[in-house]
């Protein structure tokens, strides 16, 4: 019998090998392809910092769990796949990336959509039942008609953000206050709604001015403002450079009291400070999207490390807007189903808080509206303040707050006591409040 030589073993070695291993390597391709797919999609406008901010923390979630292998769900582990359609602000581009999403590429969850056409997105999304938990702020988007949609981001019970901000003012002897902001429906939204919980405050409310939101030269709006001697200036749903302008104009007029800016975002306030001077910003407290500094729970902690790994320089535009994804996240866990309905369900009957990258948020029935689901958020909301020309964050808006003072300063307080005592009162995250049940009746 003839020896084999060293070469002739080495070769036949591998070929034994590689027969033997055929199986394992078939049937890991095997598992790979039969891997389920969760496909979810956002609609949002990549040309502006939000929507790539959503982009990337939507791509990160996916990304964590796929590490993973997949998310394990119902006994059955699924690759989660991130679709991201850019409306690019467009009106038309936003009914086509609709479309595209829900009857070409058929996403069943939009989560976090940010500044698409709501009402028209649902005409898309609801005869297809899809899911779409994100944001609105048209009463029509929370009404009992729509199956489907979960308004996760929205500001109706968000009135705790500038009572808690009013009331730090108060606490530093403001006694007056006046509201300035753009003379069209958003505006007059805004002011009357912060209006209403600053007198909650204790503030004595000064006759509001209104300015087009064409208008470039603020001089003769700040002069008007000075004229009336307010110890607050409060500009509801300003942002952008007409925050810094508006700033800058009250400053040129001698104006000495106190601001509460609208959206004053970091790249805002570094235009701020470069214009105006840190100086005269010092002290301004505004609802801020940098939940770092005050956020405790681990999890949460641990996102903001993976994301500045990630990414590298942490961004805080898109923290707020993916609050959906957050209850998306619950739900399935909770329930161990991809089902709509069983989702839906879930999420229609919340009885609890959850954490997102900005706090607590929690879902609420709306029986204004005769909706006695639990379909609208109170959003968790950082309060910061301008240290050295710096947002630093200093406390944390209470689910609780979000939610009572709004009913309060609405004054809904009759239609939802009726709600209570049929349904039960709503249990909050534990966490500190400044008001109370108890207030309600004040």
């Amino acid at each position: 019998m003839k020896r084999l030589s060293w070469k002739r073993f080495v070769v036949v070695f591998a070929l034994v090998e590689m027969v033997a291993s055929m199986p394992m390597l078939m049937d890991s391709q095997a598992v790979a392809q039969q891997q389920k797919v969760l496909k979810i999609g956002s609609l949002v406008p990549l040309n502006l910092k939000e929507g790539v901010e959503i982009q990337k923390w939507m791509n990160l979630f996916a990304k964590i769990y796929n590490e993973q292998g997949g998310w394990q769900i119902g006994g059955e582990k699924y690759k989660v796949e991130i679709n991201i359609y850019d409306h690019a602000m467009d009106p038309a581009k936003m009914r086509s990336a609709a479309e595209k999403a829900v009857l070409q590429d058929g996403v069943k969850y939009l989560l976090n959509n940010w500044s698409d056409n709501q009402p028209q997105t649902v005409t898309i999304t609801e005869p297809n039942k899809v899911l779409v938990l994100a944001g609105g702020f048209t009463p029509d988007l929370a009404k009992p008609n729509l199956q489907y949609y979960i308004r996760t981001g929205g500001v109706f019970f968000g009135s705790g953000s500038p009572y808690t901000i009013q009331r730090d003012y108060v606490a530093r002897g403001a006694k007056t206050d006046i509201m300035v902001t753009t003379d069209n429906e958003v505006g007059h939204f805004g002011s009357k709604l912060w209006a209403s919980s600053a007198k909650l405050a204790g503030l004595e409310i000064l006759p509001d001015v209104f300015f087009n939101p064409d208008t470039v030269d603020f001089g003769p709006i700040a002069t008007k403002v000075k004229s009336y001697n307010p110890d607050v200036v409060e500009l509801p749903f300003i942002s952008g450079d007409t925050v810094t302008n508006i700033i800058s104009a009250l400053k040129d007029v001698g104006f000495k009291g106190m601001v509460y800016p609208g959206n004053l975002v970091p790249f805002t306030l570094e235009n701020a400070v470069k214009k105006i001077g840190k100086e005269y910003l010092e002290g301004m407290e505004v609802q801020v999207f940098d939940p770092r500094g005050i956020m405790k729970n681990p999890k949460i902690l641990a996102l903001y490390d993976r994301y500045t790994k990630e990414y590298g320089e942490f961004r805080t535009e898109g923290c707020w807007w993916v609050g959906g994804w957050f209850f998306f996240e619950d739900a399935v866990n909770a329930t161990k189903s991809i089902d709509i309905d069983v989702l839906r369900n879930y999420l229609f009957n919340s009885k609890k808080g959850v954490a997102t990258l900005e706090g607590h948020s929690q879902l609420f029935a709306r029986p204004d509206l005769q909706n006695f689901r639990t379909i609208d958020v109170a959003p968790g909301h950082p309060v910061g303040m301008i240290k050295n020309g710096k947002l630093v964050p200093i406390k944390q808006v209470s689910v609780k707050d979000q939610y009572l003072v709004a009913i309060k300063c609405y004054n809904l307080v009759d239609v939802y006591q009726k709600y209570w005592d049929q349904y039960g009162y709503p249990k909050f995250p534990d966490e500190p409040s400044l008001y109370d049940f108890a207030d309600m009746k004040k």
